[in-house]
């Protein structure tokens, strides 16, 4: 049995077998082991970053390239809280990229700018082929056969994944969002944050006014231990 294709066919499939959907693969950012740590122990807020987190995170070919193209940079996080007071991560923390301070972009639309493409597979339903007949060397033809519309099956194949892995890192993009994020006292969170930067900055992150002058929490110092009570006998009666 022979399978042949005609010249628009075979450049469809030429497309299908280059450019097939990527997957992703969560960053998982509380699992790093390894972070870029800015500020000592103990200050009030400790904060580490890692960049590159989707290429880290191994695989995510497709939303590298996207995340190069708009301009992006991915980052992993930990903050750690050693104030006595909640803090709000918009509203307590600013976040310095270089010398400048920077704004994360949100996660829906950092999720939505970084996908990758799903409707450019519907060109891969024009992909038939053609199945048995008797091909001529001759004249580079085959007469009779079988025609089997092998674009189909492919080009949903590739929607379907393409549409789930971005609602795959969406769903991590959202769940990872350190927007408002509310870091309890002696608490240390994890997080992706995506920033508008084409380039790669030392990053730090410092209280803002009022925050700045809550005062840090102190563990408190344990007890010692109460003295053993001492056993006076009572004097006899002559």
């Amino acid at each position: 049995m022979r399978l042949t294709a005609t010249p628009l066919a075979a450049g469809v499939l030429a497309l299908a077998l280059s450019s097939c959907a990527g997957s992703y693969r969560q960053i998982r950012p509380a699992t790093y082991t390894r972070y870029q740590s800015v500020s000592p122990a103990g200050a009030p807020v400790e904060f580490s970053y890692q960049f590159s987190a989707l290429q880290l995170a191994g695989g995510n070919r497709k939303y590298i390239k996207k995340e190069r193209k708009r301009g992006y940079q991915t980052v992993a996080v930990r903050v750690k809280n050693n104030t006595s007071t909640d803090l709000n991560f918009s509203r307590d923390l600013e976040l310095y990229f270089g010398e400048r301070p920077t704004i994360p972009v949100p996660a829906i639309q950092a999720a939505n700018d970084m996908k990758q493409g799903v409707a450019i597979y519907v060109l891969y339903f024009l992909g038939i082929g053609q199945v048995g007949g008797t091909y001529d060397p001759y004249t580079g033809q085959t007469t009779g056969g079988t025609l089997l519309p092998w674009g189909p099956i492919v080009g949903a194949g590739n929607m379907i994944g393409a549409a789930t892995a971005n609602s795959n890192m969406r769903k991590e993009f959202v769940s990872q969002e350190m927007t408002n994020k509310i870091i309890r006292p002696g608490e240390t969170v994890y997080g992706i944050i995506s920033l508008r930067e084409m380039n790669v900055a030392p990053l730090r992150l410092q209280l803002r006014g009022a925050a700045a002058a809550a005062p840090t929490a102190v563990p408190a110092e344990p007890a010692a231990p109460a003295a053993p009570a001492t056993t006076v006998p009572a004097s006899g009666g002559q």
